[in-house]
């Protein structure tokens, strides 16, 4: 009995266990992104930069956050600057950054749309430094599914890994037995009149993407020198085709920007390489700085033609050196409305507010993300009132959602289970029933087979009890009779 029950027992268990197995397997709940890079392999010399793009893919879901921090092996590669650019996010929770010192790099961004191709995150470009194997890859990272709850949805971050091979050096002639010394001035001459230094590749943690307008003067640039710079020119300008006239020698590696040597606007980094043949070519890079406000500016309000009409409110804010961005409208309790400066000058009519004053408030935000607040009071006198929601009656089709065929599939599933095991107690509480009763039914054969057998060894007794006893006298003649003298029957 016990061993049929540990049998039961153990169906019972791999039932459940094969039910939410398969519910971790349910195909059309699944969700999976990739977070990877590209390319994943390659070959560079010494001293070349190459660019990597970090992307992610959804396979087919939504998505609108990705986290990330990354390591890269410093021996090997540094990180020359990391890029917005043609990148998939417009928010940033964490700006893009780089360590060469600590071979790390950061970034964080989202998208208020969300997207489910593959897209791009940001650029990365490195400098191949010494021969060897450099490896990079990911130490944490997230995608989150545009679900409303945040679900990270990543399935797997691989990293990359880059050969980097030995730089390419200029061939110097052996001179032979029978080389004549104007033969030897001419290769000395080749040799000293050889190729001048390449144009610097600058990077910054704090001006990361040239492209795009900053709101700080503070940071410092960065450059790798190669072996055979002697000097460096560095110099800010306002020109495109400025040539740096400050120079350092010995060369330095980095320039520090602030409000001493930087203003408000467009202007560029200016530097050049010097090596023994003379000076390079000149890398001028962009530097966009705002660190004003956009000006002051009126919220307009016109009354609508219309008893039961709402007002147009229109505005324009300025802003002389980036330009306007984006607006903020806010009104009442409601969420913020994001407004372009297009839409702006065509103004924005309000709507669904029931009647009394209201304030409007509208943030001017220029690409450097400065801003500026106006404020102005709007009375609403359009008769319109808050329609209290009717519950309509749910169609019976609209009931069949995946979500809801699961739970009914589910709810089957258990039913069944329910069922199974109270089929298997009741089979159980039969078989006991029924070894019971042959248990009782054994009992009582064996109390009539031994109460037989009692009755009987009682009247065997009883019989042997009353048979009479010999006399003295003949028990006596038996044993004369018996004695060694002769033997015979005594009966």
């Amino acid at each position: 009995m016990n061993v049929l029950f540990q049998s039961n027992i153990q169906i019972k268990f791999f039932i459940l266990a094969s039910f939410f197995a398969a519910l971790g397997c349910v195909p059309f709940l699944a969700q999976a992104a990739d977070v990877f890079l590209t390319p994943a392999t390659g070959s560079y010399a010494a001293n070349q930069t190459f660019t990597v793009t970090v992307m992610a893919d959804p396979k087919g879901d939504s998505i609108n956050a990705v986290e990330a921090e990354m390591s890269f092996d410093t021996s090997a590669l540094s990180v020359v600057s990391v890029s917005k650019t043609g990148s998939a996010f417009s928010l940033w929770t964490t700006e893009p950054t780089f360590s060469n010192t600590a071979g790390t790099i950061a970034f964080g961004g989202g998208s208020p749309t969300p997207f489910s191709n593959r897209s791009t995150l940001v650029s990365i470009t490195f400098r191949a430094k010494t021969e060897g194997a450099g490896a990079v890859g990911f130490t944490n990272a997230s995608a989150l599914a545009a679900d409303g709850q945040g679900t990270d949805v990543l399935e797997s971050s691989p990293g990359a890994n880059y050969t980097v091979t030995a730089a390419t050096t200029p061939v110097t002639p052996t001179e032979t037995p029978n080389q004549n010394p104007a033969q030897t001035a001419d290769s000395d001459a080749a040799i000293a009149f050889g190729d001048p230094p390449r144009a610097p590749e600058v990077g910054s943690q704090t001006f990361l993407d040239p492209d795009l307008w900053y709101n700080t003067v503070e940071g410092i640039f960065t450059w790798q020198l190669p072996f055979d710079v002697s000097a460096v020119a560095v110099e800010i300008a306002t020109s495109s085709e400025n040539e740096p006239s400050e120079v350092f020698d010995p060369p330095v590696e980095e320039f520090e920007l602030s409000r001493r040597n930087a203003i408000d606007g467009v202007q560029y980094l200016s530097i050049q390489f010097k090596n023994q043949v003379g000076w390079g070519a000149i890398t001028n890079r962009v530097i966009k700085i705002d660190t004003t406000p956009p000006e002051a500016f009126k919220i307009a309000v016109q009354a609508s033609n219309s008893q039961h009409g709402f007002p147009l409110v229109t505005f324009d804010a300025q802003d002389a050196v980036s330009g306007i961005a984006r607006y903020e409208l806010f009104v009442a309790d409601r969420e913020p409305v994001e407004i372009t400066p297009e839409e702006a000058k065509l103004g924005y009519l309000l709507g669904e507010l029931e009647d009394g004053t209201y304030t409007v408030k509208v943030i001017a935000y220029d690409l450097a993300g400065n801003a500026t607040e106006s404020t102005t009071p709007v009375l609403i006198t359009a008769g319109w009132s808050k329609e209290v929601a009717s519950e309509e009656g749910a169609s019976f089709w609209s009931l069949f959602t995946p979500i809801n065929l699961l739970v009914a599939l589910l709810f089957v599933i258990v039913l069944l289970l329910l069922g199974y095991i109270f089929y298997q107690r009741r089979l159980h509480t039969q078989e006991e029933e029924k070894l019971r009763k042959e248990t009782r039914e054994i009992q009582d054969q064996m109390e009539k087979i031994f109460s037989a057998l009692r009755d009987e060894i009682y009247d065997q007794v009883r019989t042997i009890t009353k048979r009479p006893r010999l006399s003295k006298r003949k028990k006596s003649s038996g044993r004369t009779e018996s004695s060694p003298g002769g033997l015979r029957d005594l009966d």
